[in-house]
């Protein structure tokens, strides 16, 4: 039987996932992961055959469990969307870790583009959360979809996510992207467990502070602040050339710096 140890990654904390992620082998026993595989793999191989496919790559954990189920159908085509707001060490990760066929696309923002959309530094509303999916993750993924003329893309959206994943976990859009969520009704617990014994390496994102709860994307985008000023804090502790940065263009880094006396 399966012990549910982690709610929904927005109100859980960072103490629970670590310790989730050591014992996950043990959370969700092999058995039951391989069955959970089996009837995803089916599942999927009905849908992959005869069509021209790939998956969305983050480099999170979600995304390397796609990665891991793809390359059991001969899926390799990817795409990863990205900004030039990453993070050095986690872009260094990628570098190391990134699939063979990866596509990457750079949708382009920068700190200029932060100074006249101010709001989107550590987004505190769901509708700023949701756009930077937008400009980001949705734009790099339409143009990959369009340009090489595919079919479906795959996803690691989950409902334990709280993501929309669409009936049996289809939907297509109104710009006529497909997209498709296999693990929609995969635990985390069996998430962590495939990648352990797969023996992936996680990214280091996982490391900062709430790093499982903020998941993958580029700092500006840092989640579940609460306040703009606990974003500002969290980026400091994790890279603090990166606020410095920030400061030489962003007066809100400028101001944060000043108030807490750094330099």
């Amino acid at each position: 039987m399966t012990v549910a140890l982690i709610p929904r990654k927005q109100i859980s904390g960072q103490e629970a996932w670590v310790s989730a992620w050591e014992h996950a082998e043990r959370l969700y026993p092999a058995a039951q992961l391989d069955a959970l595989v089996a009837r995803t793999l089916e599942e999927m191989s009905g849908l992959v055959a005869g069509r021209r496919v790939a998956f969305a790559w983050s480099g999170g954990k979600d995304s390397l469990v796609i990665e891991w189920l793809c390359a059991q159908l001969g899926v390799q085509a990817c795409v990863f969307g990205m900004t030039n707001l990453e993070y050095p060490e986690f872009l260094a990760w990628v570098t190391d870790h990134m699939p063979e066929q990866l596509t990457v696309i750079n949708t382009g923002q920068d700190l200029a583009w932060l100074r006249s959309n101010p709001r989107m530094i550590f987004p505190q509303t769901p509708q700023d959360n949701a756009r930077w999916f937008r400009v980001v993750q949705h734009t790099a993924q339409r143009r990959y979809f369009k340009e090489h003329g595919l079919n479906l893309l795959v996803l690691g959206r989950r409902h334990a996510e709280g993501n929309h994943c669409g009936p049996d976990g289809l939907y297509t859009n109104r710009e006529g992207v497909s997209r498709y969520s296999p693990i929609r009704d995969w635990p985390h617990e069996a998430v962590l467990a495939l990648l352990k014994r797969e023996g992936y390496s996680l990214p280091p994102i996982y490391g900062y502070p709430r790093g499982w709860q903020v998941g993958t994307g580029n700092w500006a985008q840092r989640l579940y602040t609460s306040t703009p000023e606990r974003g500002w804090d969290e980026t400091w502790q994790i890279n603090p050339d990166l606020v410095r940065e920030a400061a030489t263009v962003l007066p809100q880094a400028a101001a944060y710096m000043q108030l807490r006396g750094v330099s």
